[in-house]
């Protein structure tokens, strides 16, 4: 999953090249349009390295090649299935809170980092078309969040195949001992790599279809901020005199959604 596509991106990166004209933060102060800058580089960086950190995920749901053997693993599979559920929760429910430090960089609603929830914002007079768009990527990760939640507060795991346990005692002793044969709540014979692959295609299909839909929000969200950006930036740069950084409007229209040149 790609994490610099979007041209509003590469075109804070390209402005934040001034910080090599800097060896502290306060003389950076001194010029309100590379402070902006270089302030705004610095959240976008840690969404985007947060985007980015999924596709660990996917490489974990889609081994290649898939172990012939889990014992040459320390985990076993269904160990396996429960550490790429708590990876991929972790990782694609934080993205929106790296996405709110974002907002509250862009807008300057300066608010600390631990206190910046849309709640927060919202009070910050944060306006209203970027404030429902964040509500709505809230919203539709509503399911993932709860389960987020359950299992970092309340340590419950998700259950991967209709008879969990087995699959988690059988996997343990086929991937970790001498092997367990028999037969399951439901009188099935064991099958621990059907049940492993029940698992994943659980997780897999999740994935899938929050990342595609975390791409489209995404893309919305940094089409909205670059308005703002823009807006602000402008009138810091023309009013500079320092020389060290320059910068005209980019066409916003003709330019969004493309890699940068």
């Amino acid at each position: 999953m790609a994490s610099d596509k979007h041209s509003f991106i590469g075109r804070v990166h390209d402005l934040s090249i001034v910080s090599l004209n800097f060896d502290s933060s306060d003389k950076v102060a001194q010029y309100l349009d590379c402070k902006y800058v270089i302030d705004i580089n610095y959240w976008l960086t840690g969404l985007a390295r947060r985007v980015e950190s999924l596709n660990m995920v996917g490489d974990m749901l889609w081994l290649d090649p898939v172990p012939k053997n889990f014992r040459d693993l320390a985990l076993t599979r269904y160990q396996w299935l429960t550490v790429i559920t708590d990876v991929f929760l972790m990782r694609y429910i934080s993205v929106i809170d790296c996405a709110l430090l974002l907002v509250n960089e862009v807008y300057r609603l300066g608010l600390p980092p631990k206190k910046c929830t849309l709640h927060n914002l919202k009070k910050k007079a944060l306006p209203d078309a970027i404030a429902d768009h964040l509500e709505l990527i809230i919203d539709e990760q509503e399911v993932l969040r709860n389960e987020r939640n359950n299992r970092i507060h309340h340590g419950e795991e998700r259950e991967f195949t209709d008879d969990d346990q087995t699959f988690k005692t059988t996997s343990l002793f086929n991937d970790k001992f001498h092997g367990m044969k028999g037969k399951d709540r439901y009188g099935r014979r064991i099958n621990v790599d059907r049940s492993f692959k029940e698992g994943l295609v659980s997780i897999q299909r999740d994935f899938n279809r929050s990342t595609r839909l975390l791409k489209k929000q995404l893309d919305n969200l940094y089409d909205l901020l670059w308005e703002e950006f823009e807006d602000h930036f402008g009138p810091l740069v023309a009013a500079a005199t320092h020389g060290l950084n320059a910068g005209v409007r980019r066409n916003i229209t003709s330019a969004t959604r493309n890699p940068a040149s």
